[in-house]
């Protein structure tokens, strides 16, 4: 095991040291009264029950009782301590991975598997809990019992602690060499389950599926399925009969060291070397002893998988953030929209996350021989601005690159070239809080949380009122929906809002974008999924809330920006041409006559 995972660990407790203090101190108290009942045992044969002192045997009895209370309650207190301190260590771990993973680019889960990601996020982060509650306080325990009830034996008879030591270099043995095995066994069984994982959370989703249904893959899934299934199930049998292997080879060795001792001790009893009491003592104290050091080399190997699972969060928490905030960033001045000389290209080959949380050996898209290409530029050269309260239109055919235009304007990505300034600040210099406050954008594809409308709703402004909700459902035009919901407002949605029409979820994403009241508004294919007269319905209500913003309207279709004051034309990254709606119509109606012609 590599010093540096220790370490990093180590660093990471380190916030929590004076609890784990307090552990540590309740664990030596349980380990001397653990041994002392041994001794109290010595003195009730030898000075009580052997001379006939029934006095002697009365007080010790009680005070055998006495040491089993007290023993009892401080195994209590270090058991809650030791609960609260193993949940209080997860919940800070998962909640600095949810946070860290919220400030990631798009580029990072663009390149990761989302059941990667969550089975870091629980499977791993429960593997450090198990660290934490069960193996270094185990470890703990044993080695302060360890050395507790080893100086008791060393009081009572050297000779028999002699013979206990012999054990040590043999038990280092044994557990170097399954310790090896166990750290590779464990990553390979963790990456399998992240697998799994990922596979179900992206087949067993909703759109998911409904795409397995409408291609007829059902068998073929279920194939993939078992397959990454026995795999989990093939590393952890493996686990399971390296850990019976140690464990048989313990038996037999504390086997055979037990019998030794009792065998010495009873040799030296009969010649009168050692009392009966002490005898007895001493027998009781070897299961002190022998417990401890069974229990040390399952620790190390729990040890192994522990850290394992530490060192595979904290790979996510160690991917550095794509988009960075300055440590001088300024809040948005204004709301004008300028892209000068923008360049731009998604990255390829999952190159924006660990490479762990991508595509695995086996699965598409994993080929480690195939060379790296160079993407196709999503946008080349793009240069224009919208003057604060105006609204331009953006048309070209799927491809052209206008949602990118909307990703790189709320620093979902950074530009590879140029510049996008918001009030005259570069985005790139800009609070993150301030510019998302400022922007608002509603996608072609809309995402809905698996709760209620209300939920969905109130994400964009959490204190709004009922009737704030229902005047920007009312604009939307999803009101009349909303209220035919079985509860309303209160209505779960279901996966990804399953229980609307595509119209619907863009609808009810307009109503957030109402209730957030950006000062820049950009309508991404914003009613693609509308009929014509909805859409026509949904843009004249809105038009008194556009009226008054920076808005950029992006479609295919020029008929949807006919209010717009400026519309450019988009064809393979680049601007082609723009102006007023009546000039490109008339261009349009143009090359229509030509191309009749």
């Amino acid at each position: 095991m590599p010093r540096g995972d220790y370490a990093r660990l180590s660093t990471f407790l380190f916030a929590f040291r004076r609890r784990i203090a307090g552990v540590i101190v309740l664990i030596t108290v349980n380990a001397g009264l653990a041994v002392g009942p041994a001794f109290l045992t010595q003195r009730l044969i030898d000075e009580g029950a052997v001379p006939g002192d029934t006095r002697r045997v009365w007080f010790l009895g009680g005070a055998l009782l006495t040491v089993g209370v007290v023993a009892a309650c401080s195994t209590l207190a270090e058991r809650w301590a030791t609960a609260g301190l193993a949940e209080d260590v997860t919940a800070r771990m998962r909640v600095d991975v949810f946070e860290h993973l919220q400030s990631q680019s798009a580029a990072f889960f663009a390149a990761s598997r989302t059941g990667a990601i969550v089975s870091r996020l629980h499977g791993d982060v429960q593997g450090v809990r198990d660290l934490i509650a069960r193996t270094l306080v185990t470890a703990t325990s044993a080695l302060v019992t360890l050395v507790v009830a080893g100086t008791a034996v060393l009081v009572l008879d050297w000779r028999i602690a002699a013979a206990l030591l012999c054990l040590t270099p043999v038990l280092y043995v044994i557990t170097t060499r399954f310790g090896a095995a166990l750290r590779e066994l464990t990553q390979r069984r963790l990456d399998a389950v992240a697998d799994l994982d990922s596979m179900a959370a992206e087949r067993l989703s909703q759109g998911g599926a409904e795409a397995i249904r409408l291609h007829g893959a059902a068998d073929r899934e279920t194939d993939e399925f078992r397959r990454r299934v026995r795999r989990v199930r093939d590393a952890a049998v493996r686990g399971a009969f390296l850990d019976a292997r140690l464990g048989a080879c313990l038996t037999v060795l504390l086997s055979l060291a037990t019998s030794g001792v009792y065998v010495v001790a009873a040799l030296l009893v009969a010649g009168d070397a050692l009392s009966l009491g002490t005898m007895v003592a001493s027998v009781a104290l070897i299961t002190r002893v022998y417990g401890p050091l069974a229990a040390l080399p399952a620790c190390r190997m729990e040890l192994v998988a522990g850290t394992v699972s530490f060192e595979r969060v904290r790979e996510v928490m160690c991917a550095s953030p794509g988009v960075r905030q300055p440590e001088d960033a300024q809040p948005v001045p204004g709301t004008s929209v300028a892209f000068t000389e923008v360049a731009f290209s998604y990255p390829q080959d999952h190159a924006a996350g660990p490479a762990s949380l991508g595509p695995q050996p086996g699965e598409a898209g994993h080929d480690p021989t195939r060379p790296r290409r160079t993407s196709r530029r999503a946008l080349e050269a793009v240069t224009f601005e919208v003057p604060a309260g105006t609204t331009l239109g953006i048309v070209g055919t799927s491809g052209a690159g206008k949602s990118t235009l909307a990703r790189l304007l709320t620093r979902c990505w950074d530009v590879d070239a140029g510049k996008v300034e918001v009030g005259g600040l570069d985005v790139r210099r800009a609070d993150l809080a301030s510019l998302r406050r400022t922007v608002g954008v509603v996608a072609q594809d809309t995402f809905l949380f698996h709760t209620t409308v209300r939920e969905n709703l109130l994400l964009a402004r959490p204190h709004a009122g009922d009737e704030e909700i229902a005047d920007a459902c009312r604009t939307a035009r999803i009101w009349d929906v909303v209220e035919r919901l079985p509860n309303g407002l209160d209505t779960v949605l279901g996966d990804r809002g399953v229980r609307l029409s595509g119209g619907e979820r863009q609808r009810l994403a307009i109503a957030r974008l109402l209730l957030k009241a950006p000062e820049v508004v950009v309508l991404d294919e914003a009613t693609s999924h509308l009929d014509a007269s909805t859409e026509r319905a949904v843009m004249e209500a809105l038009q008194p809330f556009l009226a008054r913003r920076t808005c950029l309207i992006i479609t295919h279709r020029l008929s949807t920006v006919h209010r717009a004051d400026r519309v450019l034309v988009m064809e393979h990254g680049r601007v082609t041409n723009q102006g007023t709606p009546v000039e490109l119509r008339l261009v349009d109606t143009l090359q229509h006559a030509r191309q009749r012609s």
